[in-house]
């Protein structure tokens, strides 16, 4: 089991979330003429907390989250691998101790047929990691 995220997420309906109280300018972004859902990430320290608003088209899509003590000879094999999917948002190679983390948000949901091509290319580089999850994140109801 992922010992740590580096972030949580979920998906609103644009709807559902008001410019007045997060004080943005949400009409400035162009995608969401064309995107009804916001992908929310949060990722919270002691020191600070950092959230990353994308408009999306999707009510579900796909969370990867790496572990392992040695990353540095996969970073390029995850990189070919994450080369035919739409990275939304990635939060690069985290050291937290001895482990190294890596998590990212692909345009694709577990019912995508190109999911099984996703677990395929995850699975050949498996040995490299202490673990591999692929979770869905949907829309917060």
């Amino acid at each position: 089991m992922i010992e740590s995220n580096i972030t949580d997420a979920f998906i609103l309906k644009c709807e559902n979330i008001s410019e007045e109280i997060l004080n943005l300018p949400l009409y400035k972004i162009e995608k969401l003429k064309t995107a009804p859902f916001f992908l929310i990430i949060k990722s919270i320290t002691e020191d600070f907390m950092k959230l990353m608003i994308y408009p999306i088209k999707k009510q579900k899509i796909v969370k990867i989250n790496i572990s392992g003590q040695n990353l540095s000879a996969a970073i390029e094999e995850i990189s070919k691998i994450l080369h035919d999917f739409q990275v939304i948002h990635t939060s690069g190679f985290i050291k937290i101790k001895e482990h190294y983390y890596y998590e990212c948000y692909l345009n694709l949901s577990l019912n995508d047929e190109r999911i099984m091509n996703l677990k395929t290319s995850l699975n050949k580089i498996k040995n490299v990691f202490k673990e591999i999850k692929i979770e869905e994140i949907g829309l917060k109801t």
